[in-house]
């Protein structure tokens, strides 16, 4: 039987886990998928279907929605959290800042980095918090978007 370990040693694990998750990946922005990305959305916006639509706009080229981030991530990221310590894992939310849209033929690539970690104890017992901070950029290295996601170990 696994003998539950002590909040220091928990906070020890959560801070070993800090740094970077896995070598960065890439994906292309493809005009497909920004077309199906804005129906779902129901974002008629021509910015997302038509090219002379968006650079009369001042953009490169056909906008990406900006939930075709969470395309990115899901396709590009391998990277699960293994923990000692708990049962179970849940969301705790996302944080997101835009700086430079995703543009049709951009190449964007993902690195995820565990930023901070820490051990809060409240009267169910001890839970693990962990930010994951995950960077998108474009194939210039300009900072497209940022997201931030929390989650809680129990």
């Amino acid at each position: 039987m696994n003998t539950p370990l002590s909040i220091e040693q928990i906070a020890a694990s959560l801070k070993a886990m800090e740094g970077p998750l896995g070598p960065p990946d890439s994906m292309p922005v493809e005009l497909l998928s920004v077309r199906r990305m804005a129906l779902t959305l129901d974002d008629r916006d021509p910015i997302h279907f038509d090219e002379e639509a968006a650079r009369a706009r001042g953009y490169r080229g056909v906008v990406a929605p900006w939930p075709l981030l969470w395309l990115v991530f899901f396709n590009c990221r391998d990277a699960p959290l293994v923990f000692e310590f708990g049962k179970a894992t849940l969301h705790g939310g996302d944080a997101y800042e835009f700086h430079v849209p995703l543009i049709v033929g951009d190449t964007v690539t993902v690195s995820a980095a565990v930023t901070e970690t820490s051990v809060k104890e409240g009267k169910s017992g001890v839970m693990g918090v962990i930010v994951t901070r995950r960077e998108f950029r474009n194939q210039h290295g300009e900072l497209c978007a940022v997201m931030s996601t929390t989650n809680l170990r129990r």
